[in-house]
């Protein structure tokens, strides 16, 4: 089936999903059975799938059939399932995490949600569903959603989600407001009479608040929708896997008024699946780097304490700081740099693996990670680089800092890995060839032709010069020096 080969590619995403079973144990038999439809484009459908399946799992006892198809069809592409006579009937809830908004028969349309009526089977919307079948004349798909949007914001941000119903049992655990790591706010032209509200996050295009969390009812069909989760580091947080969860048990009428499972109905409470295969505990967010299994033999090591600056050096009164954990470099318009500047180990390291995460907040300018080089004055900046840069992530490739410039570009591999946020990365530096991994995936294997200039040197983390606002993060940072020739973050 083509869904399985294309989860098992994804298997490497997912470090390790967090528990939320409410500790009560599990049956062994999962009760429900669950369709994932996914597929069209704009979206890593094939680690969404892996998501959504086992996060879901986790939480709610839950098997899954997975229907993933038309990624490169274009926008006009009919999911085949559709097609069969009472294709619904084996499932108890069916999860629509499709996007193919150019159909126009509305025959088909209409098709998809009679099944849905005939059946009384629960459905689930997640983000492009409430896009796809737009193009139809026909308003029985957004009837059956409860919501109508046919756009979006311009910009990808961060959104602040706020609980509108702190008393319904999906929202009853959900935070009073809630951050995304990322996110693409769809516009809500028109809520359908039978739609309630959960959640909204403010829109500074249209000055309202456009609901991005919902439940509703029609002709019998008890609904759930979130326009939340175009990017896969917002749907592997703990508050949307959580609330899809709630929101999936109440659609199936299995969630208490406490927003808890009813008896029989929690999940595996098992993480099966960790980064490269390698089990180690049960690590999220910026515990990831210490999660990834280094091979016998290395001995890994924390660069970064997640307290304070010790063992680094660099304009740490200007420009670096550290909040929650994370080392943040970043500059006002007042006083952006000239020069790029650097905060540096004061160890050097030659051959090495090293594992961490990058997160662009602000400006699109690219930073990235100084390796093989040295210390350098330039422009009156003091602790500037010169060396090989691993850049992130709006400029993927390497550079030569200050001989040789651009020495390696992407060729489309990691603007493809690229998450939009938290990405998680892995350097693999000997010799004279840089391996570099991506969110599970290896974008790039270089070697320098040059091999005097990949010398000993310290590591360096890039705030880029600039004129305006710029906010980079760093997280992780774990490092084993003389490691062995491969990758540990891509399975194999």
């Amino acid at each position: 089936m083509e869904s399985l080969a294309r989860t098992q590619i994804a298997v490497a995403f997912v470090a390790v999903l967090s528990l939320t079973a409410q500790g009560l144990a599990a049956d062994a038999k999962p009760k429900l059975k669950g369709l994932l439809v996914a597929g069209g484009c704009c979206h890593d459908y094939p680690r969404q799938n892996l998501i959504i399946t086992e996060g879901l799992s986790q939480r709610v006892s839950i098997e899954w059939d997975i229907v993933h198809e038309g990624d490169k069809a274009g926008r006009d592409y009919r999911v085949s399932i559709y097609s069969n006579k009472k294709w619904i009937d084996r499932y108890d809830v069916v999860v629509h995490n499709e996007c193919f908004g150019g159909i126009t028969d509305v025959s088909f349309v209409e098709s998809i949600v009679n099944e849905h009526k005939r059946s009384g089977v629960p459905a689930v919307f997640v983000h492009c569903a409430m896009h796809s079948y737009r193009a139809a004349e026909t308003d029985e798909w957004r009837k059956l959603l409860g919501v109508t949007s046919r756009r979006h914001e311009r910009a990808k941000r961060q959104l602040e989600v706020r609980n509108l119903m702190a008393d319904h049992p999906i929202m009853a655990a959900f935070p009073k407001t809630w951050t995304t790591p990322n996110g693409e706010l769809y516009v809500i032209e028109n809520l359908w009479p039978s739609c309630k509200p959960l959640a909204a996050a403010y829109s500074p295009e249209t000055k309202s608040d456009q609901p991005c969390i919902w439940i509703n009812e029609y002709e019998g069909v008890r609904v759930f929708g979130t326009t939340l989760g175009h990017h896969n580091e917002t749907m592997i947080a703990d508050e949307w896997l959580d609330t899809v969860s709630r929101g999936v048990l109440w659609s199936i009428g299995k969630l208490n008024d406490e927003g808890k499972p009813m008896k029989g109905f929690v999940g595996s409470g098992k993480a099966p699946f960790s980064f490269a295969k390698a089990a180690s505990g049960s690590p999220t967010g910026a515990d990831w780097s210490k999660s990834v299994k280094f091979p016998k033999g290395e001995k890994p090591v924390a660069l970064f304490n997640g307290k304070n600056l010790t063992g680094w050096e660099g304009h740490t009164d200007k420009y670096f700081s550290i909040k929650d954990g994370v080392i943040v470099a970043k500059n006002s318009e007042e006083n952006a740099p000239k020069v790029s500047t650097y905060l540096l180990t004061k160890k050097k390291y030659r051959n090495f693996r090293l594992v961490y995460e990058g997160k662009l907040v602000q400006s699109k300018m690219h930073s990235g990670i100084a390796i093989w080089g040295k210390k350098f004055d330039k422009g009156n900046e003091t602790h500037s680089y010169q060396g090989h840069l691993v850049m992130f992530p709006s400029n993927w490739g390497f550079w030569d800092l200050y001989r040789r410039n651009g020495i390696y570009r992407d060729d489309g591999r990691a603007k493809k890995a690229d998450n939009g946020g938290w990405n998680r990365m892995e350097i693999l530096a000997v010799g004279n060839r840089i391996r570099f991994a991506v969110n599970g995936m290896e974008v790039a294997d270089w070697e320098d032709p040059m091999p005097e200039f990949c010398g000993e040197g310290p590591i360096g983390l890039q705030l880029h010069s600039n004129k305006v606002p710029q906010e980079v993060q760093f997280r992780g940072l774990i490092l084993s020096e003389n490691p062995e020739e491969r990758l540990v973050t891509v399975a194999d």
